[in-house]
């Protein structure tokens, strides 16, 4: 989803929670002074891209001496936009969320070429026109085990106060997987999510609305699950992984809500044959192996989906892909606005 918006914020965290001191380059290409290739990857900075540089940039560098990779962040798809537009990309490179990238906006963007990256390799619905996935995220019912009666196994147990008592931490976004949330709580079958009736969802929601604490940043959420103000959490799955390290946070896979992440090349870089091989190399097995070890998140290849250490965590979300709910990336790329519109509205009342 759009970084500046996307999953409540995450830009806006990942600025005021980590600081990575990388340099934005404004000229790509040959490296005048070295005769290297100088790719520009832009990402979402912190640990995350810390396991970016050690998994892919670092052993792409060291197989491939001719190209140099400069990492930015964070990524932001306004700024690709708007770089695209005044015909300047600065990026070759570009990791963004699922509600970019569709073929609604392939003007900015440079068909993924086939021929280069493996597209059978990758996980069904992670190979698009436009983009290539970059791992397998997603929102999760978190929970306080030491809070709660008995473990939720449902988004209807979420909305389910009485049962499940406390208060609920849900992201003050309207993408970020409330509107689903509510209605797979109220009887809609996931098949038949799409479109939202949005007024629907609403009226859910309405029924927990005094026992939410909405967060705006990822670090809130977490807290939140620590502290125990909240004793149920929608929220990334990272976040509620990393809370369950030193609280008694359980996630509830049932039905989660995939949020994930994709690679792109911007429209017009000189360097979008480089990119494309960068790419292959990023989203193959070994590679994506070595990620998974890094932090925990899915992987997007087929063949690294089967490998014993990456099947073994239980929290690792490509460990859960029969009970994925995806979500339906185009429509929210061409609704957000008005449904933004509505929900903080709706927010404020």
């Amino acid at each position: 989803m759009t970084k500046m918006t996307s999953r409540g914020g995450r830009t806006i965290a990942m600025i005021a929670a980590t600081i990575l001191p990388l340099a934005l380059i404004s000229a790509c290409g040959a490296d005048e002074s070295d005769g290297k290739t100088t790719l520009t990857v832009a990402s979402y900075g912190g640990p995350y891209q810390d396991a970016q540089a050690k998994a892919f940039f670092e052993p792409y560098m060291k197989a491939n001496p001719d190209v140099k990779i400069v990492q930015d962040s964070p990524s932001d798809n306004a700024k690709l936009r708007a770089m695209v537009d005044a015909g300047k990309p600065q990026w070759d490179v570009v990791l963004l969320a699922n509600d970019f990238g569709n073929e609604s906006q392939g003007k900015w963007l440079e068909p993924i070429d086939y021929d280069v990256v493996d597209k059978d390799s990758l996980l069904d619905g992670y190979a698009g026109k436009y983009r290539a996935g970059a791992d397998v995220e997603g929102t999760v019912l978190a929970y306080r085990e030491d809070k709660l009666p008995q473990a939720p196994s449902s988004w209807a147990d979420f909305f389910d106060t009485k049962k499940f008592p406390g208060k609920r931490a849900v992201n003050k976004f309207a993408a970020g997987g409330i509107l689903e949330a509510a209605l797979l709580a109220d009887g809609v079958p996931q098949a038949e999510l799409y479109p939202l009736d949005v007024d629907r969802a609403l009226e859910k929601i309405d029924t927990i609305k005094d026992r939410i604490v909405w967060w705006d940043t990822a670090a809130q959420s977490q807290q939140l699950l620590e502290s125990g103000e909240v004793t149920m959490g929608l929220v990334w799955v990272g976040r509620a992984i990393d809370a369950g390290k030193s609280s008694p946070v359980s996630v509830d896979w049932n039905t989660w809500l995939s949020q994930d992440a994709y690679w792109m090349v911007p429209k017009g870089t000189p360097n979008a044959e480089e990119a494309m091989k960068l790419i292959a190399y990023m989203v193959s097995k070994d590679p994506q192996v070595e990620f998974t070890q890094l932090i925990d998140y899915g992987t997007v290849n087929r063949e690294a989906a089967e490998v014993e250490s990456v099947r073994a965590n239980p929290n690792r979300p490509s460990n859960h892909l029969d009970t994925q709910v995806p979500m339906d990336d185009e429509w929210w790329a061409e609704n957000l606005e008005g449904v933004m519109e509505t929900f903080n509205a709706w927010v404020l009342t």
